[in-house]
């Protein structure tokens, strides 16, 4: 993943997939927060395009089309594999942080618990 600092904070090129119908609706009018994960109902993107393939396996996951999406993930707190499933954005910012970092097993994961942390987002192609 590409890591560039600007006044935001840490800006990442991270991957998420969905399926082409959802992948639509996200480009228009961007992410929406899911209702649940490992690190509770949060936006969550992988580090590289062939690592989003094992990711995408949550109940509100769908597969079929990579979005790369330029991310502000500010101040990063790093969890442990089973991360907090009762984590919320408000509760992540009373701790002083924007987003997670953790690895479930298969490589490192970044949650995010407000779409406008994502500064740009397109269609993936190899």
């Amino acid at each position: 993943a590409l890591t560039s600092s600007s006044s935001k904070g840490k800006v990442m090129t991270l991957y998420h997939q969905t399926s082409p119908e959802i992948a639509a609706l996200i480009l228009k009018g961007g992410f929406k927060v899911g209702s649940s994960g490992w690190c509770g109902g949060g936006i969550y993107f992988a580090t590289t395009p062939a690592a989003t393939g094992s990711k995408a396996i949550g109940p509100d996951s769908h597969t079929g089309f990579i979005i790369e999406a330029t991310v502000d993930v500010g101040k990063v707190l790093q969890m442990t594999s089973t991360c907090d499933r009762s984590m919320t954005g408000k509760k992540l910012a009373g701790q002083g942080y924007d987003s997670i970092s953790f690895n479930p097993g298969d490589g490192d994961e970044y949650s995010i618990y407000s779409k406008d942390r994502v500064l740009s987002a397109k269609e993936y192609s190899r």
